[in-house]
């Protein structure tokens, strides 16, 4: 392959790996199981430590137990991705931010900074996550402390009743 080629394909690749870590934030976020799922391996692991660890479908409906009940928000930031042909490895720094709200007690703002470290490979159907670690550098919880919402704002919402899915309705799908 010239070096032209090799160039394109490899800013292809890392461009899906990003989208990619990008969906999964919003899948997340949003509580959208099928684009959540969609995202793995069949034999894919995830790695949440204690709070998870297990593979994709199992994943997807913890997430359906555990996210209904907590407004999230997954900063995905610097990203570094090692292509080798169809698998790949990367590294992504996030901030998240929860607002969760327990069925007795009082809610809590929970954030955490942290990494995924991931093992991707190319399908069929592009690319995959085929294995995630979560590992948190720091984190921070206290008592949730509600901010003034701005007057006439849509508010976030879960699939499929966010505003996000008017707008890009199939946009995100990977």
């Amino acid at each position: 392959m010239n070096d032209d080629l090799a160039l394109l394909r490899e800013t292809a690749d890392q461009m899906a790996l990003s989208r990619l870590i990008d969906a999964y934030a919003r899948a997340v976020d949003r509580c959208d199981l099928a684009l959540l799922r969609s995202l793995y391996t069949d034999d894919a692991v995830h790695d949440h430590g204690a709070m998870f660890h297990g593979n994709p479908d199992d994943f997807a409906a913890f997430i359906g137990r555990t996210m209904p009940a907590i407004i999230s928000h997954h900063f995905m930031g610097n990203r570094l991705f090692a292509v080798q042909g169809d698998e790949a490895t990367g590294e992504t720094y996030a901030i998240n931010s929860h607002v969760i709200r327990p069925e007795s007690g009082e809610a809590r703002d929970y954030i955490a900074g942290g990494r995924y470290l991931d093992r991707f490979r190319r399908t069929e159907t592009g690319w995959r996550i085929a294995h995630r670690t979560r590992v948190i550098d720091w984190s921070h919880e206290r008592p949730h402390q509600p901010g003034a919402a701005a007057a006439g704002l849509a508010s976030g919402a879960k699939w499929p009743t966010d505003a996000s899915y008017d707008v890009l309705p199939d946009s995100f799908r990977v």
